[in-house]
């Protein structure tokens, strides 16, 4: 991440804080008006809500005065004319009549056939069991063929007992025409249901089967729920905020909602969101800009001088000088330090090449001494097993003495790649022997980093691998094929085998608990690495596989791990 990128955040960072205010004000503010809208919706159900128990409270009354009548419910004729004289100037009803526990007609303003049965009716069911005002449904008249609803209230005699109900058909048409009359605001759409769901009232409605399946749920919502007001989907991407007065509170019997366009309601604050949002990403821009500018003239054009110097000298030219910036500035102190440590650094580096040249010369020598008396040691010895012991180990310093100058060749500090090292081995190990007993040795190696020591520790494994299967792979003067392979697998673990066709392992060998030195030496790097070794037998032969766990050249060495 270059540092022009690194400020430019910052300046983001620091003028987000002020945009990020004022998006959220501007949710604050877009909640307030949507609670708001809320209420307002509410408050309009509750205006419709009591215009509607304001009519049913007249009509209730006007059942008062019609049961007054002493013609009631005996003088059929008589009651009739007074039935009818008294809805005549009233246009929101329809007809009017008194029905007796037996779903009777009389007193009716119209004829009624003598067959009609009202006894499923809510308008008549209810005032007899429960003895109270009631608003039917809305229907369509079996007799007219007109839609209605019908209000009653039972009707009791001089002893209070409930001898009927009196019934009077409501105009919903001529009702509507009074509600849509008035001045009701535009953006509100108002609904008045039966208890069945029924539209009884709709003012500003837009009518059609997606309407009637959304109204349909604002109903069965806001049926039993005590008033409030809630949000629901009014179409795909739009919403309504809706407010309504329930089936239980007056008028009980209807259920009123008026709903308000989200978007429309919250129309304002929306734009200011946008126009501050589009404002703050501007102002970010700008001093976006403005710094990239700022930066590469006056930090990132001398730091890239200060970058490309370090590289020559990197490169090895140590002629290249570090830019002569002015010492009052930052930039100024931090070239004039790159140069001393620079010219430094040459120095430490130089120091570092005659110490490490004389290093190895002492080594080699001493690796050569401690060869040539192992080698002298194994000629006066008597006993064939110290010689045997004795030739082993001045074949390991040997192979550690080829290893180390395979590292110094190849003059890193860094990584190894230890395929090739193994190859080494391969090849020292092989022109060890000479004569027709020379063994074949094919090794087959992927690319793997490790660190110098790491290398050495593996170098000496393989070797130790390598040997074994040289003494006692194959009978003495005889020779045969012998196989190394190094591969990564594809969950990034690591398989080193040694493997002959010679005549194989003595049955019952304890890797863990035998005396030999080789494999305690096998054993102890095996577990320096945390890897698994297993031998398996074949036919013919024997197979040394060690597997390595994943990216285990990149894991430090454990503290015992010598």
């Amino acid at each position: 991440m270059s540092l022009r990128f690194r400020l430019s955040v910052l300046v983001a960072v620091a003028v987000a804080p002020s945009l990020a205010l004022t998006a959220y004000n501007s949710y604050a503010w877009r909640d307030f008006l949507q609670d708001e809208a809320g209420k307002e919706a509410l408050a309009s159900a509750r205006l419709v809500s009591a215009e509607l128990a304001q009519l049913m409270e007249g009509s209730r009354r006007l059942m008062l005065t019609l049961m007054k009548h002493p013609a009631v419910p005996g003088g059929e004729q008589e009651c009739t004319v007074y039935f009818k004289s008294v809805i005549a100037d009233l246009p929101i009803y329809r007809e009017a009549a008194f029905i007796d526990r037996d779903a009777k007609f009389h007193c009716s303003t119209i004829p009624i056939p003598p067959t009609l049965d009202v006894r499923d009716r809510v308008y008549f069911r209810e005032p007899l069991d429960r003895g109270l005002f009631t608003i039917g449904t809305l229907t369509v008249g079996r007799v007219t063929g007109q839609s209605s609803i019908h209000v009653s209230m039972p009707y009791r005699d001089d002893n209070k007992h409930v001898n009927g109900v009196v019934v009077l058909i409501l105009n919903p048409e001529k009702i509507a025409q009074e509600f849509t009359a008035r001045p009701w605001p535009a953006n509100q759409r108002i609904m008045v249901f039966d208890r069945e769901g029924s539209v009884v009232l709709s003012i500003h409605g837009e009518g059609g089967a997606e309407t009637a399946s959304r109204d349909k749920q604002i109903f069965e919502r806001a049926r039993d729920a005590p008033g409030s007001a809630f949000t629901t989907e009014s179409a795909p991407g739009q919403q309504e905020i809706v407010g309504f007065v329930s089936l239980n509170e007056p008028p009980a019997g209807l259920v009123v909602a008026v709903a308000i366009n989200r978007e429309l309601a919250l129309v304002q604050i929306n734009a200011m969101f946008w126009r501050s949002a589009v404002i703050g990403l501007i102002a970010i821009i700008l001093a976006i800009l403005g710094v990239w500018l700022a930066t590469h003239v006056l930090i990132r054009r001398p730091v890239l001088r200060m970058v490309e110097t370090a590289r020559q000298r990197e490169a090895g030219n140590i002629a290249a000088h570090f830019p002569s910036l002015s010492a009052s500035s930052e930039l100024g102190v931090l070239s004039t330090a790159l140069a001393g440590m620079s010219d430094k650094v040459d120095r430490l580096i130089e120091q570092k090449e005659f110490l490490l040249r004389e290093l190895q010369h002492r080594v080699m020598n001493s690796l050569n001494i401690l060869s040539s008396l192992l080698m002298l040691q194994s000629k006066h010895a008597n006993q064939p097993a110290v010689r045997e012991q004795l030739s082993r180990a001045q074949e390991r310093v040997l192979a550690m003495g080829a290893v180390y100058r395979h590292l110094y060749s190849i003059e890193t500090t860094g990584k190894v790649d230890f395929g090739e090292l193994l190859k080494l081995v391969c090849r020292e190990s092989e022109r060890a022997y000479v004569g027709a007993s020379r063994p074949t040795i094919t090794c087959e190696v992927e690319r793997l980093e490790v660190s110098g020591s790491q290398a050495t520790s593996l170098a000496v494994l393989a070797h130790e691998l390598i040997t074994n299967a040289l003494k006692h792979a194959y009978p003495e003067e005889a020779s045969g094929p012998i196989s190394v392979r190094l591969r990564r697998n594809t969950d990034l673990s690591t398989e080193l085998s040694v493997t002959d066709r010679g005549r194989g392992v003595p049955s019952g060998l304890d890797t863990e608990k035998t005396n030999s030195l080789g494999f305690k030496v096998i054993m102890a790097t095996v577990r320096q690495f945390g890897g698994a070794f297993t031998i398996s037998r074949l036919d013919p032969g024997t197979e040394f596989l060690i597997r390595f766990p994943p990216n285990f050249s990149a894991q430090a060495h454990a503290p015992d791990a010598a």
